[in-house]
């Protein structure tokens, strides 16, 4: 009865010709059953929603909780999620059980990006990715197996604001000046300092911030981030037969780490209006106005394989196909390019210490 109290609504979606699970195909924009080629279209929904934010959104980060069950659809198993899943496949019978978003703790989702690249697609550009790194071994560039290729939403926080800041500028030009008489005459740079003040204004749109336990946001950056503008409203048919997984970074948190990303662009802008030899300082004191945010789940193909007892995981962008990740590197051939390099640098040095000599 205890378990009972815990279990949470959850649904599958099944084939009406054979009765085996459906897909979201990313080629055909359908429901896609494997085992008889059906084709069903899916329920129609609107835009993702932008919600305002302030510092009285979250009231508090909500963490996953007591431990989740879902019942599965298909066979009635009860299951045990792992932590912040929003999908399970039944053990029992392989149903792929998507969570009721309204029954999990915290924000909901206002959105989500469909996959829009297949899997097939996804291996390819793996490889692809992978023949062109300088150090990778030969051997697993010919022969690499992927142990498991997975699709998989992850959680995302976008943001949008106006903001503006007054601040203030310390510069400076080099100048020279010839000092000294005779043999110990010489020309010195010296520096000319300038203070100057001002105010800037600057909108940010999608903002994009991780709020996922499998990746960082370099890696997001890596895939070349997302296209956040096309995200349409969240349901639960665009996660038939993929993972899913709910934010496990608070909305708070995510927002201070794109106050660094805007502030670090803020003095990039400052800093473009004037020509300088060298920065002493850059002062702002920004504001923010008009914030909002979506919470919205993103398309990653996730390939995990091992490599000499070591595991490795890359990430294919589910949207654009772009790769990102870490892989094996080949100590020979990192060997045998320093060596090369130093040679050329010696070579190069020895052809100029003749040229000047001579």
């Amino acid at each position: 009865m205890q378990e009972e109290s815990k279990t949470i609504t959850s649904r599958t979606y099944k084939c009406k010709s054979c009765g085996n699970f459906l897909h979201y195909d990313p080629t055909s924009k359908r429901l896609k059953c494997d085992h008889c080629s059906s084709f069903y279209d899916l329920e129609p929904v609107g835009d993702a929603m932008e919600v305002s934010y302030d510092d009285n959104t979250e009231q508090g980060f909500e963490a996953w909780g007591e431990v989740k069950c879902v019942k599965c659809k298909s066979c009635g198993a009860v299951t045990v999620l792992n932590e912040y899943d929003m999908t399970g496949n039944c053990p029992f019978c392989g149903a792929n059980n998507v969570v009721s978003a309204d029954e999990l703790p915290g924000l909901k989702p206002t959105g989500i990006l469909p996959f829009g690249v297949a899997k097939e697609t996804a291996v390819q550009n793996f490889k692809t990715w992978i023949k062109k790194k300088l150090f990778a071994p030969s051997k697993f560039k010919k022969n690499n197996k992927k142990e498991d290729v997975s699709g998989i939403y992850l959680p995302v926080f976008t943001f949008d604001c106006n903001a503006s800041t007054p601040y203030t500028i310390r510069y400076g030009e080099y100048y020279y000046v010839t000092v000294g008489s005779g043999k110990n005459r010489r020309t010195v740079q010296k520096t000319r300092w300038y203070v100057d003040s001002g105010f800037v204004t600057r909108g940010y749109d999608d903002i994009q911030i991780e709020a996922s336990k499998m990746i960082e946001q370099n890696d997001l950056v890596g895939m070349g981030g997302f296209d956040s503008g096309n995200s349409c409203g969240y349901h639960s048919q665009f996660l038939a037969g993929y993972q899913g997984e709910r934010y496990s970074t608070s909305l708070d948190d995510c927002w201070n780490r794109a106050v660094g990303i805007i502030n670090d662009n803020l003095e990039e802008v400052i800093k473009s209006k004037y020509t300088y030899d060298v920065l002493d300082y850059v002062k702002i004191n920004p504001s923010y106005a008009n914030k909002k945010y979506k919470y919205i789940f993103v398309p990653i193909w996730l390939i995990s394989y091992h490599y000499n007892k070591k595991l490795y995981n890359d990430y294919v962008n589910g949207r654009s196909g772009i790769v990102t990740g870490k892989y094996p590197k080949s100590a020979p051939k990192i060997a045998s390019f320093c060596i090369f390099a130093l040679a050329v640098i010696f070579g190069l040095a020895y052809i100029a210490y003749r040229f000047f000599a001579g």
